[in-house]
């Protein structure tokens, strides 16, 4: 392991506690705030720093697999995980496997897609983070036009605005760490960004205004990227 390997994976792991940190913390001044939610987000972020890792086993071995372990367990209340607090936010706050399925998105997205295809898998993920997350936040506030599963047109709107600005963020990311030689992808994009970025958030927003929740967090990421590297990133 490189010296860039060890800040990578304190980074992670700073952003994963610091995001149960700020759920935990504004639970406790508001208990109707879907808590669940502001996890997603934020673990979410390590896309803007997994770039750093050097060999795709480093963060299976040290983040995806042992998450998923934990996480795993969280779904069932016969253990300590599962009558902890995580088992709390993983259970009775939202469907039982999806942060699970979250976890194993991103194993998924580690050994099929790092590194030549990281920017498409970056953007996969930020898809089901901020665009799964931002949906629900303009689906709960302003949602009028029921489509289906439950699910508004308006929250729909959400998730492709929530996927596009985030993805036009990781791809300028991306770009940038390419450029200046921090980072070495087989970007060849045969539409502009910003036409690829659209088309990420339109694919999201349908299909998680059709998939079952559970599964969303592994249909939306998973196909998100492979529609992204067929498009050159």
């Amino acid at each position: 392991m490189l010296a860039q390997d060890y800040i990578g994976l304190l980074l992670v792991y700073l952003i994963i506690v610091a995001s149960l940190g700020v759920a935990l913390l504004v639970e406790h001044h508001d208990r109707d705030i879907n808590v669940r939610k502001i996890v997603h987000i934020g673990v979410g972020n390590f896309v803007f720093v997994w770039w750093m890792f050097s060999a795709g086993w480093i963060m299976l071995a040290f983040f995806a697999i042992p998450f998923g372990i934990i996480l795993f367990f969280a779904m069932f209340r016969n253990n300590v995980i599962g009558r902890g607090k995580l088992g709390e936010l993983t259970v009775d706050k939202g469907h039982s496997k999806g942060l699970f399925f979250y976890v194993v998105s991103i194993a998924v997205m580690i050994v099929f897609f790092f590194p030549e295809h990281w920017l498409a898998a970056s953007i996969g993920i930020v898809a089901m983070t901020y665009g799964d997350g931002v949906g629900c936040i303009i689906g709960k506030r302003f949602g009028k036009h029921r489509t289906i599963h439950g699910k508004t047109f308006e929250g729909s709107i959400g998730v492709f605005l929530g996927t596009f600005v985030s993805a036009l963020l990781v791809s300028a990311l991306y770009l940038w760490l390419s450029s200046n030689g921090h980072f070495v992808g087989d970007v060849k994009p045969i539409l502009p960004i910003w036409a690829s970025c659209a088309i990420a958030g339109l694919w999201s927003s349908l299909l998680e205004a059709i998939c079952p929740g559970e599964f969303d967090n592994l249909a939306i990421p998973l196909s998100t990227a492979l529609i992204l590297v067929l498009l050159g990133l």
